[in-house]
């Protein structure tokens, strides 16, 4: 990657800007900015603030080599740079995770914040045990081991 102005604001010796990572030592900075997530990240930052101004997802080019006016959806995905088998393939993908991530970020929605009190962390006291969610919870408390803790207490 060429050193620029705008690489020496995002990429400095004690932070990445990209990945918001505080790099405290030489060998931490070495391994973070070699690391294939940072790289994706910085793929991922390059396709949304591209360095001439243009059109942040960048179209993939047809099989000629020409710019093509217009991407099939059902053969690849300009925002991620993936290209597709089938359009059952496709069609997973436009309903993935990780589409609807950049997609938001090409369009500057926040993502909400989880306001509603859910917690992530559900604790049994009575066998200390700690779950995941209130599913897991639930079942643990119906299960013999539970039961069987409850009665030796």
């Amino acid at each position: 990657m060429k050193s620029s102005d705008i690489d020496q604001d995002l990429f400095t010796d004690s932070y990445c800007k990209v990945c918001s990572a505080q790099l405290i030592s030489e060998s931490q900075r070495v391994a973070h900015y070699e690391s294939r997530k940072h790289a994706s990240k910085v793929r991922l930052y390059y396709m949304l603030h591209p360095r001439d101004g243009g059109c942040p997802a960048k179209r993939l080019r047809s099989e000629n080599g020409n710019d093509a006016d217009v991407v099939d959806k059902n053969k690849c995905c300009t925002l991620c740079n993936m290209s597709f088998t089938s359009a059952v393939v496709a069609d997973s993908h436009y309903q993935g995770k990780i589409h609807a991530k950049r997609l938001k970020l090409l369009l500057g929605e926040k993502t909400p914040l989880k306001t509603t009190g859910l917690r992530r962390n559900y604790r049994c006291t009575t066998c200390s045990v700690s779950l995941n969610s209130i599913e897991q919870y639930h079942a643990h408390l119906k299960g013999s081991k539970h039961q069987t803790n409850l009665k030796n207490k």
